[in-house]
């Protein structure tokens, strides 16, 4: 892939939102830590998930959509025996803004490798508590099919893209800032 490409133009232009919430979701290394890191998942992938299901979908993409992680997230937490957060309101996604927000979800895909790594070495895999990492773990064609997306689709506005990728990242760093005392 050329470095002029739209990918390294997006990865650099949020890589400190990216950094951001690498620090917001933190390392798990209990099942406190942990637990509290499936609660954010939860909801930021809930809210995103149910704003994906009103968007218009472009045709150039085809019948690929990303895999959906909120049922996998609830059987993790009940598997963990731990109430379900409030389902959070679903983020406002236009046409416009698909592209951003897909780099960030396709994107946590390559980060849920080290993660899953992480659940199991405290117990998790995709048996109990850890389905959602596993999936996403295992799926090697999602990231590359979106990029091929994001490379070809026209009309395409960078600023636009930007903007979107920031607002998930920041969507998703909100739901992970939760008070301890919320974790249960």
């Amino acid at each position: 892939m050329h470095h002029d490409s739209r990918r390294h133009a997006l990865r650099a232009l949020t890589k400190d939102a990216h950094a951001e919430l690498d620090a917001s979701v933190g390392g798990f290394d209990s099942r406190l830590d942990y637990v509290r890191y499936l609660k954010g998942q939860y909801v930021f992938r809930h809210a995103a998930e149910a704003g994906l299901d009103r968007v218009t979908w472009p045709a150039a993409f085809g019948d690929w959509r990303p895999k959906p992680l909120t049922a996998l997230l609830r059987a993790d937490l009940e598997d963990l025996d731990v109430e379900l957060p409030p389902a959070p309101q679903a983020l406002d996604i236009a046409p416009a803004d698909l592209l951003g927000v897909l780099y960030v979800l396709e994107g946590s895909g390559l980060g849920a490798r080290v993660l899953h790594r992480r659940a199991a070495e405290i117990g998790f895999d995709e048996a109990t508590g850890a389905r959602h990492l596993a999936v996403q773990a295992g799926d090697r064609d999602s990231w590359p099919t979106f990029l091929a997306q994001l490379e070809a689709a026209e009309p395409f506005d960078m600023d636009r893209t930007v903007g979107a990728a920031l607002a998930t990242f920041a969507a998703a760093g909100a739901a992970f800032e939760r008070p301890v005392d919320a974790v249960g």
